[in-house]
């Protein structure tokens, strides 16, 4: 109760909404959300004025996604001494989420409509609800993010003064695309992938991007980046038409063909690459095979060894990559004590499971990744909550071997506190994506606290564009 009564003093004392001036003798409540359309990376403002001072203010938001799946959040709310609501300022005491939080009314949301919020939350989440919206899937496809989505927000009156004043309603559309990025698919030659055009004349930076264990091809993340200026193709290398069905020995010159065609597409000397989980042990080796051909690397939760490849029912194994027609060496999984119940009983993690692979070799192992051979910036992005394997700890044993090696370029390692495996993966619902579904397997937990993931992929996108922006070559 004291911890109420103390937000409600606080609120009541904060001013706030310097970003637009309201009527503080309005008779109603009136809903702001701004801007009224917006690229989903791009921030949102929710306020209300008009509400008697001290008051109790709910405001909820839904939507419903392609498949008919309705999501909603609900933030709870004192007004101030101005009758004032600003979700960048006051504290939400109750609902999806607590505390303040400017996005929270957009990552919070929840797979039930909102007149079943009452008891709904992460922590009693139901087994068969989604992880996230199907748009906001890794690999969602093109059809699923072509459209805007329309976020409906209500706020009202509760508590003594429940029903004194009309219901406020506002809306925002939210795309995952910007006008003017043009979508190409790709087949050239063995190339497989789909092209997303930066708007404008250019030159533009130009990116490639290397899926992780679920191949396919990130059409969302590319997306978003020629939306914001990069020019950006999204690579298909197994688990895509016209490649192969796993990541089993996949030559590492299929990429090094891929870069070269993107470069010459641009009239580019190189590219930057970027890549999530098994992407981020990819970028890290293909840039160790071909520094000539890349202008800066970004491994996302990465490996510093080399691992098996993935990914069967029965977690065999065989190489992953091949150089030269070889395969490269490789920790196998059963090195690593990786078993289906060793993955999901009964944390539903496994990254203590992958840490014995990360830490037990010295330099001289063969399947280490040769990060010293890279000729260009490197940044690398964990969480060190990450439930699915120690990418926090690689990444800073891949520094310390850096260091060791007299690297030449700027290494960075962006480690940010209680996010998850999925830190590098811009959504807009991220409540429950700390679990992701695995065929045959129920579920996967990526770690992470709900809260500590939905900012850090705010900042870990964010701080992405101006990395390739600032090392991407321009020809």
């Amino acid at each position: 109760m004291t911890r109420i009564f103390l937000a409600l003093l606080t609120n009541l004392l904060v001013g706030g909404l310097a970003w637009v001036s309201f009527d503080t003798n309005a008779s109603e409540l009136k809903l702001h959300v701004a801007p009224a359309e917006r690229l989903m990376t791009e921030p949102a403002y929710v306020a209300v004025a008009g509400a008697p001072p001290g008051s109790e203010v709910w405001i909820e938001g839904t939507f419903t996604d392609n498949g008919g799946q309705v999501w909603s959040s609900r933030g709870i709310y004192f007004a101030n001494h101005m009758g004032f609501v600003d979700t960048s300022s006051s504290a939400s005491l109750a609902g999806t989420y607590q505390g303040v939080d400017a996005e929270a009314l957009f990552w919070s949301m929840l797979p039930v409509p909102p007149d079943e919020l009452d008891g709904a939350s992460v922590a009693n989440r139901q087994e068969d609800w989604p992880s996230f919206p199907d748009f906001d899937s890794w690999n969602a496809a093109h059809e699923l993010r072509k459209d805007p989505v329309v976020v409906n927000f209500r706020a009202e009156l509760r508590g003594a003064l429940a029903g004194t004043a009309p219901v406020a309603t506002a809306s925002q559309s939210v795309s995952f695309i910007a006008d003017g990025v043009k979508r190409i698919p790709v087949s050239e030659g063995d190339i497989r992938g789909v092209l997303y055009e930066a708007p404008g004349g250019g030159p533009n930076p130009v990116a490639m991007i290397v899926t992780g264990s679920g191949g396919g091809v990130y059409e969302g993340k590319a997306a978003l980046l020629a939306s914001h200026g990069i020019t950006a193709l999204a690579l298909a290398h197994f688990n895509y038409p016209g490649r192969p069905r796993m990541l089993l020995s996949i030559p590492l010159e299929y990429f090094s063909e891929s870069m070269k065609w993107l470069a010459d597409r641009y009239e580019q000397d190189r590219v930057v690459i970027l890549g999530a989980s098994r992407g981020g042990e990819g970028v890290l080796l293909i840039a160790s095979a071909f520094p000539d051909q890349v202008s800066a690397v970004i491994a996302e939760v990465p490996a510093n060894m080399v691992f098996a490849g993935c990914c069967t029912e029965d977690l065999g194994s065989g190489p992953g990559w091949t150089l030269n027609g070889k395969p490269l060496p490789y920790v196998d999984w059963q090195y690593s004590g990786l078993t289906k119940s060793g993955i999901w009983a009964p944390s539903h993690q496994s990254r203590e499971v992958f840490r014995k692979g990360i830490t037990d070799h010295d330099y001289d192992d063969p399947r280490w990744i040769p990060v010293e051979r890279i000729q260009s910036p490197i940044l690398m992005i964990t969480g060190d909550a990450d439930g699915l394997w120690a990418a926090d700890i690689a990444s800073q044993r891949i520094l310390e071997r850096l260091k060791a090696k007299n690297f030449a370029y700027p290494a960075e390692h962006i480690n940010y506190a209680g996010a998850s495996h999925v830190v590098s993966m811009p959504m807009l619902v991220k409540s429950l994506a700390d679990r992701m579904r695995s065929q045959g397997y129920g579920f996967l937990s990526m770690g992470g606290h709900p809260r500590a993931n939905a900012h850090a992929q705010t900042d870990a996108f964010r701080k992405t564009i101006m990395y390739i922006k600032r090392h991407g070559s321009s020809g």
